[in-house]
């Protein structure tokens, strides 16, 4: 069962209290309030995660919750409603591995339907880590944090989310490109 919020749990206008009826709004039906204007829009998660490499090895966490408890993942986590995806990536980084990082360049933009949670957008920043690298260890979510090489890292099936997996393999493409 999704958690995430349907349409037809939305009966009442947040703004005003008013009873919300559909109407097409900008080419698709819309929960909108007559009373006031106000117009529901179903908008996407935002996330951002972070490539963390250190001597040729990837850092990956251990989920220690739902969904997809178990399962090995990226540090990274929700945007929050007051700051942008950098700080985002940063804060989760530091959540969730206890490393400061600094952001060094966008890796890409991974949208994604499937989620228990309902439908998102992953923004995945390759980083460098600024403070101690012996000061790893798992926190907030993650059960337990550790850096792979290429040929140590868990098989695609561990591996928690359909983006993680792109950006993984696409880190793994990348480090065979320089060994030729």
């Amino acid at each position: 069962m999704s958690m995430a919020l349907k349409d037809e749990e939305i009966r009442f206008c947040p703004r005003c209290g008013h009873q919300l009826e559909e109407k097409t709004i900008h080419g698709r039906k819309r929960k909108y309030c007559p009373a006031c204007g106000f117009v529901f829009f179903r908008d996407p998660k935002v996330g951002a995660s972070v490539v963390v490499e250190h001597e040729g090895k990837i850092l990956l966490v251990k989920r220690g919750i739902l969904p997809f408890k178990g399962k090995w993942c990226l540090p990274g986590g929700f945007v929050e409603f007051d700051e942008g995806p950098e700080e985002a990536a940063i804060r989760e980084c530091k959540e969730e591995t206890n490393l400061e990082v600094q952001i060094e360049k966008l890796l890409g933009v991974y949208p994604y339907l499937n989620d228990i949670r309902g439908p998102g957008i992953l923004i995945a920043y390759k980083v460098k880590i600024i403070g101690d690298v012996n000061d790893l260890k798992a926190g907030d979510d993650a059960a337990y944090a550790r850096f792979f090489a290429p040929d140590e890292l868990p098989s695609m099936e561990k591996i928690a989310f359909r983006t993680n997996r792109e950006i993984i393999a696409e880190w793994l493409k990348e480090k065979k490109h320089e060994k030729s």
